[in-house]
């Protein structure tokens, strides 16, 4: 119970009363009476705050991270009188219209509707929620919490993975005409289909030709059922802020999105995020539903603050997958430890897979190359900039003689680029 302004206003008056007391003996029992009054009525008005409410929340339980979307709050007042309510949340995300109030008649029904907005994927539980009504006389106000079990699902956002998809089939459409599954010059069979002038001789299937008495050809499309396994560092470096997002972040939206054209060209999708262990291990699997289970695998893992063991990851895969697959390996070196460590993976992959190396860009660095130098320390920070470009470079050249794909992108540019590699190695079927 929480004392209000109107019941303190009320105590004024008997030591307002009480400064006669002291002057005029006679006013004590007429004081005492008053305080007495006063307790007695604030007793009683506290006991009749009394109240008994029912709750529920309900809203979408998956969302996307920076959507706003609905919560409803439906509140039932079980109790004998009406009240006159006002409550907040404890939320995991910014809302807007709470505290709200909100007047429930005894023996109904309301419902409190407000946008509720989340800005970092994962799994957010909701807190408790607060209420506050006056008693009858306005003297307290009575509080009370509620606990509501519910967790909003927060996944990344699904516009911009559509947006990024439009995008690849754009650029699929300008590739190679191989690329699509357009028939001749490439290596799965798909169908027995009347000869055409023109086919190639060494398409005619000539069992086919004898039993029809005419000349049928055998129909190519592009292999599918590849292995794809995006592999992605969720260790210490892979933390740092990368323009609006984190290059984990940045890594995991880029590796969903080349997952979600994989499937659609027929594939077969893994998913590995390690640090100093296996996150997250999904083993190659296709189908409409691939998509949804990667994003449903990912969507709340975050980089640790412990250095990445590329040596456990290589050994997971070995141990898992045994046919040839293209690997992509998500991560971001600055340092020779790791660089080496890193390197020394790409060599065990090439042996037996095709690898993939997608070293993340920091985009502060490239801001600190580009700013102009105003004074000495500009000057500094330029040139070890300038260093660690440079070494990062020579690290890439090295993956690339090692025999790994390299690319090599802006933050902002790191989708398209790896989606159009990914459809660039389907066209050169170098898998």
């Amino acid at each position: 119970m929480i004392p209000t302004r109107r019941l303190i206003l009320a105590a004024l008056l008997p030591a307002f009363v009480g400064m006669f007391a002291i002057v005029y003996r006679s006013v004590w029992i007429p004081l005492l009476a008053l305080d007495l009054v006063l307790m007695v009525i604030a007793i009683g008005d506290a006991v009749l705050a009394r109240g008994k409410l029912e709750v529920s929340r309900e809203f979408g339980a998956v969302q996307s991270v920076g959507k706003p979307f609905k919560v409803t709050i439906a509140i039932r007042n079980v109790g004998s009188r009406a009240l006159q309510l006002r409550f907040t949340e404890d939320l995991p995300g910014t809302a807007e219209g709470l505290p709200a109030s909100v007047a429930l008649p005894a023996a109904q029904t309301t419902r409190v509707t407000y946008p509720l907005r989340i800005d970092r994927r994962g799994e957010h539980p909701f807190g408790p929620i607060t209420f506050r009504w006056a008693s009858p006389l306005g003297f307290w106000e009575r509080q009370t919490r509620m606990l509501i079990p519910g967790a909003a699902k927060v996944y990344p956002d699904f516009a911009q993975l559509r947006s990024y998809g439009i995008a690849a089939r754009s650029d699929e459409s300008r590739l190679p005409t191989r690329t699509r599954r357009r028939p001749g010059g490439e290596n799965e069979f798909e169908r027995l289909r009347p000869y055409v002038p023109g086919d190639p001789y060494r398409h005619v299937d000539w069992r086919a030709t004898a039993r029809r008495g005419e000349f049928v050809s055998r129909e190519y499309g592009q292999e599918v059922n590849q292995n794809l396994i995006l592999m992605v560092d969720a260790g210490r470096m892979m933390g740092a802020e990368n323009g609006d997002l984190t290059s984990f972040d940045r890594a995991l939206n880029a590796a969903l999105m080349m997952g979600q054209v994989a499937l659609r060209h027929g594939d077969r999708v893994g998913l590995l995020i390690f640090d100093r262990k296996v996150r997250v291990w999904l083993p190659p699997k296709g189908g409409a539903r691939g998509g949804a289970r990667l994003i449903r695998a990912s969507y709340d893992v975050f980089p640790s603050f412990e250095e990445p063991d590329y040596a456990l990851a290589f050994r997971h895969l070995s141990t898992h997958v045994r046919r040839r697959s293209l690997v992509v390996l998500f991560t971001s070196v600055i340092d020779e430890a790791n660089a080496d460590l890193a390197e020394a993976l790409v060599k065990g992959l090439t042996s037996r897979h095709l690898p993939v190396c997608v070293w993340l860009r920091d985009s502060g660095i490239m801001e600190l190359l580009e700013k102009t130098a105003e004074i000495d320390e500009d000057v500094y920070a330029r040139g070890a900039a300038a260093e660690i470009l440079g070494w990062r470079e020579r690290s890439l050249t090295r993956l690339r003689q090692r025999g790994a794909l390299v690319v090599d992108a802006d933050p902002d540019r790191l989708t398209p680029a790896l989606l159009a590699n990914y459809l660039d190695i389907k066209a050169r079927r170098l898998l």
